[in-house]
């Protein structure tokens, strides 16, 4: 059954938020993990587990240069024995948490070979782990070079792994690894690209892609008018077209979808003191169509008819992007939620 989310700016509404996500039927509740443009998610993230009874909460998503594999596995271990077993470790390469503190994000390689690291570490398991650190100038009690290292006291449950990308590569990898993946983009080309990828990587791994959740990420408004719309969420495709600029060091355009790469053809500098922001200069270049299509917007009936296209199309989850907004217009989206479309997409 297709799934609704939601992301809120941590704060200290994060709890009523969480409540209310709860209690008009939402599934998930996620928070963003980017410490100079927003505050430390991980109080937040104790807010919302002990605020709700069964919502799923997670970040969408943090990284594993600003947190070391060892400490987010002990705060994602720590919240799934807060929650009774509510937590996802959500990880991606690292966007402006790393950025606006001048660091580089992950490479593949390295998110390929943390990623799966903190999810045991987190499930209760031992993992062997190669310290960063030069070995002539590292000291632990096992000796030089490698060491077993285990949280003896987290819960022995599977911690869910879900994983933010765009790239072929990424996306195989996930499909043979993870057990959900982030998509920033509603756009219906694309994600019906990813699916193919994903499920590519599922097939050669022996696993079902129907097993993987795949959670579309982008603003919604439920409103006519439609040009109003537009110019409030213009600053999400803004920045997906800054992910798109990476993935173009090392993709052909040929080999990407032509409506994703399409967000770069007139894409000015970005800059991330403004991120997500709709009135930031960088936002100016994002066309109507863009807009639209990249998010979930228009009338109830509409958003209705997209999300059924979306999980047609594979995908199993909508995150609505509520960073930003005040709060009455989110409660008031959640509510129409609630109302006019959870139900009519939940009954197929």
């Amino acid at each position: 059954m297709f799934k609704f989310g939601l992301m809120t700016d941590a704060g200290p509404r994060v709890g009523e938020d969480a409540r209310l996500a709860e209690e008009h039927g939402f599934d998930h509740f996620w928070l963003i993990d980017s410490p100079i443009g927003w505050r430390e998610m991980s109080p937040y993230m104790t807010l919302a587990v002990v605020s709700t009874r069964k919502l799923i909460v997670g970040a969408c998503c943090t990284n594993p240069v600003t947190r070391n594999v060892a400490v987010n596995a002990s705060l994602h271990a720590t919240l799934q024995e807060l929650s009774g077993g509510r937590v996802v470790l959500g990880l991606g390469k690292g966007d402006s948490a790393v950025r606006r503190i001048g660091e580089r994000p992950a490479k593949l390689r390295e998110l390929k070979e943390r990623a799966p690291l903190m999810q045991r570490l987190a499930s209760g398991q031992k993992v062997v782990y190669t310290p960063e650190t030069p070995a002539e100038e590292t000291w632990h009690e096992q000796g030089e070079g490698e060491l077993t290292i285990e949280l003896a006291w987290a819960m022995q449950c599977h911690m869910p792994l879900y994983i933010a990308g765009y790239g072929p590569k990424i996306l195989e990898w996930s499909g043979g690894h993870a057990d959900g993946i982030f998509m920033q983009i509603a756009e219906p080309t694309t994600v019906e690209w990813a699916v193919q990828h994903l499920k590519k990587g599922a097939d050669a791994a022996g696993r079902n892609v129907r097993d993987i959740e795949i959670v579309v990420c982008t603003p919604s408004i439920v409103t006519d008018d439609l040009p109003a719309a537009q110019d409030a969420v213009r600053g999400f495709p803004a920045y997906v077209s800054n992910h798109v600029v990476d993935m173009l060091r090392y993709y052909d355009a040929s080999a990407l979808p032509a409506n994703l790469v399409a967000c770069v053809s007139d894409k000015g500098t970005y800059d991330y003191r403004h991120h997500t922001e709709s009135t930031a200069e960088h936002a100016a270049t994002v066309t109507d169509e863009l807009a639209e299509t990249y998010t979930v917007i228009g009338t109830a009936a509409q958003i209705v008819e997209k999300l059924r296209l979306l999980r047609d199309l594979g995908a199993t989850q909508l995150c609505i992007y509520f960073m930003g907004i005040d709060p009455e217009e989110m409660e008031a989206t959640v509510a129409t939620y609630a109302r006019e479309i959870i139900p009519q997409v939940k009954a197929g």
